[in-house]
């Protein structure tokens, strides 16, 4: 009986390691996916409360680099700080980036909403929202807009001691 063990064991190591060798590696970046379930939802949402989000996502990279893995809301995420990715993801990552939203995200901003927009469409709508955001169209708002706030203030706030 030891002896069909052992001999069942000398031929299962083996293959255990070449099937564990085989294996293609992922390339993950590095950091912590936190607490199973609720990852690092806390100390993010703890941080937004504080205002302190930017800082929050700063010791981060500190920590693990501008390129680095968490989980929040139960999903593995990539978090992409930086110039540089900003940069690579508004030029070419569209074709090799593929946002995939969280259930509770969809429900909320809908399931057309930029986020979730890629290739043609995205830039299709990116550059409707870069030529209304352009500073020769922001001067005409302001000053349609500077105009709208004089006459409400004109109108309902001159001569009163108390804005109610």
């Amino acid at each position: 009986m030891t002896i069909v063990l052992l001999v069942a064991l000398l031929l299962l190591v083996p293959i255990l390691f070449l099937l564990k060798r085989t294996k293609p590696s992922k390339r993950v970046p590095p950091g912590s996916l936190g607490i199973p379930i609720i990852g690092q939802r806390l100390g993010l949402l703890r941080a937004m409360r504080a205002i302190t989000a930017e800082k929050w996502i700063e010791d981060r990279t500190n920590k693990y680099g501008p390129i680095s893995k968490l989980s929040l809301f139960g999903k593995p995420t990539v978090l992409i700080h930086g110039q540089a990715a900003n940069k690579f993801i508004f030029t070419n990552g569209g074709d090799s980036i593929v946002n995939q939203q969280t259930q509770s995200v969809k429900m909320i901003l809908g399931d057309r909403n930029l986020l979730e927009l890629s290739g043609k469409d995205h830039s299709r709508v990116r550059g409707a929202l870069v030529s209304f955001l352009k500073p020769e169209s922001l001067k005409q708002y302001v000053g349609k807009i500077d105009e709208e706030v004089r006459s409400h203030i004109l109108m309902h706030w001159e001569g009163k001691q108390q804005v109610k």
